[in-house]
């Protein structure tokens, strides 16, 4: 996971940071970051469906390497 997170932007690897290995809130994050509420869950659904997509090609790829 660490590799798909470092290939996201800056502004998505906080936010998926923030929330999902620190675990807060989502109040706390607009907090810390300044974004609205709203502007946040946006940006989280984003950047989760972005970090499942290169997730999926990461392990697709190591997939075919060992078979």
């Amino acid at each position: 996971m660490t590799k798909a997170l470092q290939q996201m932007n800056a502004e998505e690897r906080t936010l998926l940071t923030l929330f999902y290995l620190e675990e807060n809130s989502v109040e706390e994050v607009c907090e810390i970051t300044g974004l609205s509420q709203s502007n946040v869950k946006v940006k989280l659904h984003r950047a989760r469906k972005k970090l499942y997509s290169q997730l999926e090609t990461i392990l697709h790829g190591e997939l075919k390497s060992i078979l």
